[in-house]
């Protein structure tokens, strides 16, 4: 299978070229391409994504983040999961920098409930695993699908664009199964300037909106009583000013 490998960037000179040269060297037949967005005005990540996409010949797209590390068995574990017919995308394990990784990590990740109320986020997992939903900094899907669902959503509010690669996966894995595997390893080195990121009060009003907006495209009227009802408890406790915002994304996206 032809594999493409899309890396999105802003503002982080030289991380996205180093880590194409390490895919480079590892997989010498992958097609890379990075997506830069620097000097663009503000980023948007899907909309890089779906650039990538475009361009891309490949029947398995692997997305990573500019700032995570591969291993030599990264990509062709990646590749493996697609061995099976019934596999629309994969979502790799990812050890972030600072993170505690439990002893005991054969444990289940990537699920959530009926409401959207509870993620389980556990991808520094060995547990090989069938999934709700991807990690972003280190998923793969194949082409066709991303197609058929016409690539990522690029109206989150940016430049964060959180629940982008969660909305993908609900609308990808209509078509099929969303595997983990352990050995698709990237380290995750958070880049400490540059990206999309935000001061508190900017990621909490656009991680909200973004809530509110995923709780409208993916869950149905009335269990969406129940996701507003203890959504809003958490934003009161943890954000107050953030609750306009929450409804902004849950009435007009």
């Amino acid at each position: 299978m032809k594999v493409t490998v899309v890396i999105p960037t802003y503002n982080r000179p030289g991380l996205a070229e180093n880590l194409k040269r390490q895919i480079l060297q590892y997989s010498p037949n992958c097609e890379v391409f990075i997506i830069d967005q620097s000097g663009s005005g503000e980023p948007n990540t899907s909309r890089a994504k779906n650039e990538g996409l475009r361009k891309s010949t490949g029947e398995i797209i692997i997305f990573f983040d500019d700032d995570v590390e591969i291993t030599k068995d990264t990509i062709p574990a990646h590749i493996k999961e697609y061995e099976d017919p019934n596999v629309i995308g994969v979502s790799g394990r990812v050890i972030n920098d600072g993170e505690s990784v439990p002893s005991s990590n054969d444990v289940v990740t990537g699920e959530t409930n009926n409401y959207l109320t509870k993620f389980n986020k556990s991808f520094w997992s060995t547990k090989k695993q069938t999934v709700e939903f991807v990690y972003g900094c280190n998923m793969s899907f194949r082409k066709k699908v991303l197609l058929a669902v016409t690539g990522f959503d690029e109206k989150w509010p940016t430049p964060l664009s959180a629940f982008e690669e969660i909305d993908l996966s609900f609308r990808a894995g209509k078509f099929g199964l969303i595997s983990f595997s352990p050995y698709a390893l990237v380290y995750h080195h958070r880049a400490i300037s540059g990206g999309t990121r935000l001061d508190r009060k900017g990621r909490d009003t656009q991680y909200y909106r973004s809530y509110g907006r995923l709780i409208s495209k993916h869950v149905a009227f009335p269990f969406s009583l129940v996701s507003v009802t203890v959504i809003v408890a958490r934003i009161i406790k943890e954000s107050p000013s953030s609750i306009l915002s929450f409804f902004v994304g849950l009435i007009i996206g």
